[in-house]
């Protein structure tokens, strides 16, 4: 799908030196609610929301796309670091959140490469968590994977709606649009010249 691109951000992308980083927003239910990581260090404050840095500690899979629409999941990494206080203790408490279907959008943030003023901000995924997975080494290390469903998955999904009188009735008691939908469907049409009857010949007198 093409998106359009501010002319600073242009600007940069044609002389080859920009800055970016990826941010990905979780939106989990109350009372957890919203929580902001982003590819760097600090903190950085955008759309009123509050992003923390990971760092090297988050990762996101190559997010790709299929020219036929289809959903393209996509997997989010967070690694565990016992100087930075994500224990798998801390890790695991994302068990007490109800995170299944929860939204997540993954943003792309492209920056001044001198002043690192932000440029533009655009959304590139929009997904739901399907599945979180704990992953602890045997030297220790820890991580959280995140598996998240693309939002075109909604689109093959089938509905239990027909296009039947009935099921149009329910929306509008006096749309009858489709009373005909059925008949006509299988309705017999002959098609070409009609074909004369030919007599029956009668057997032994009785027909």
């Amino acid at each position: 799908m093409a998106r359009s691109i501010n002319s600073a951000t242009q600007t940069q992308i044609n002389t080859g030196r920009i800055a970016r980083t990826e941010m990905v927003l979780f939106d989990f239910p109350s009372p957890t609610g919203q929580k902001g990581f982003f590819s760097g260090q600090g903190e950085l404050q955008w759309s009123g929301i509050t992003f923390y840095g990971a760092g090297t500690l988050f990762e996101i899979s190559t997010i790709g796309g299929a020219a036929d629409g289809s959903a393209v999941p996509l997997a989010i990494k967070l690694n565990g670091d016992v100087r930075s206080g994500l224990t798998a203790t801390v890790l695991a408490q994302i068990e007490s959140v109800q995170y299944r279907n929860a939204p997540v959008t993954i943003y792309r943030r492209y920056m001044h490469p001198e002043t690192y003023a932000e440029l533009s901000t655009e959304a590139v995924y929009r997904g739901r968590i399907d599945t979180i997975k704990h992953k602890i080494s045997e030297g220790g290390e820890c991580s959280l994977e995140v598996a998240v469903e693309s939002r075109m998955i909604d689109f093959s999904r089938s509905g239990h709606r027909m296009r039947t009188d009935a099921d149009q009735r329910l929306i509008d008691a006096n749309d009858g649009s489709l009373s005909h939908v059925q008949t006509t469907a299988e309705q017999k049409i002959e098609w070409g010249k009609i074909p004369t009857k030919q007599k029956r010949k009668k057997l032994f007198g009785i027909f």
